[in-house]
């Protein structure tokens, strides 16, 4: 269930990030239409708040915002430090993310 939040949290912030037409720029070499933008914002937000209710669901209310809000922070730093430099390394991880949340929930 951690994965799970994890990796919700780095590509929501990732779809956040790429929502913006610079960011998208650099990955794409192309500007982003509007609804891709759009819909980049809406998938994003919606993956942070599945990561929030992960995270509320596995510690409950009294540590369950505390660990979103920590995660939240950890994966953006990640991606803060990771998307200006190496876009495409960005968005592997994403997808790695993504394969081993899918892992761990068949476990």
């Amino acid at each position: 269930m951690r994965v799970m939040e994890i990796a919700l949290c780095y590509n929501g912030m990732l779809a956040l990030c790429l929502a913006k037409p610079k960011h998208y720029r650099q990955l794409f070499r192309a500007l982003p239409a509007n609804t891709t933008g759009w819909s980049l914002r809406v998938l994003g937000w919606l993956a942070v708040t599945g990561a929030f209710v992960c995270a509320v669901g596995q510690n409950g209310w009294s540590l369950g915002p505390v660990e979103w809000i920590g995660t939240i922070g950890v994966m953006g730093l990640i991606l803060i430090f990771l998307q200006p430099f190496r876009p495409q390394a960005a968005a592997l991880l994403g997808g790695l993310f993504l394969i081993l949340a899918v892992i761990d929930a068949a476990n």
